[in-house]
């Protein structure tokens, strides 16, 4: 009963943690707020952001309300899923640990949507380019690809084919692979 009980807590914590994490990059890329998809985003997300929004303002560039409750879902997360894999033993829960989860699950959470994101991007571009959901992709990935794209040795850059996304999606699995490390987690 616990493991459902976790994994229902995580499957739901996750997708609003993505849902959050969308709509601050939906802020950061300016996209219009009446696009379809931008309007669906705000919609699942506007009854808990129009509230933090009155306390914590957004900056010109970062929506730090949404991502203050992307954290704080990914901290309610940990906290859960940590108390009831420990229901029937007697160990406190360490809010250092829960923090310092939250923080990898967050970071964990934004990769895995740039690079699913990235690979919805690359399937429609070779399926459907003149799909209606594929101007919204790009405007939200060419501006991590143009970084690489920038690096890439000139013979690459004129080959025909772009390598940029392949690689920002082998840099993203790299990362994701690396983040327990890099915050003293593994």
């Amino acid at each position: 009963m616990s493991d459902a009980l976790s994994f229902l807590i995580t499957t739901f914590a996750t997708l609003f943690c993505a849902a959050l994490i969308m709509r601050a990059w939906i802020f950061w890329r300016r996209i219009p707020p009446f696009n379809p998809y931008s309007k669906f985003i705000y919609a699942l997300t506007d009854f808990i952001i129009v509230p933090v929004r009155k306390i914590i303002p957004s900056s010109q560039h970062i929506d730090w309300p949404s991502l203050l409750v992307a954290f704080l879902v990914c901290v309610l997360q940990i906290f859960l899923t940590t108390y009831i894999a420990q229901i029937n033993e007697v160990y406190p829960i360490n809010i250092f640990y829960v923090f310092v989860y939250a923080l990898h699950t967050l970071l964990q959470n934004m990769l895995t949507l740039i690079l699913w994101m990235s690979i919805i991007f690359a399937l429609m571009t070779w399926i459907n380019p003149m799909a209606p959901f594929v101007p919204f992709l790009r405007a939200l990935i060419e501006p991590l690809q143009n970084p690489i794209r920038q690096i890439l040795p000139n013979s690459l850059k004129q080959s025909g084919i772009d390598l940029s996304l392949m690689l920002m999606m082998i840099l993203i699995i790299a990362l994701q692979m690396a983040l327990p490390s890099l915050l003293g987690i593994a």
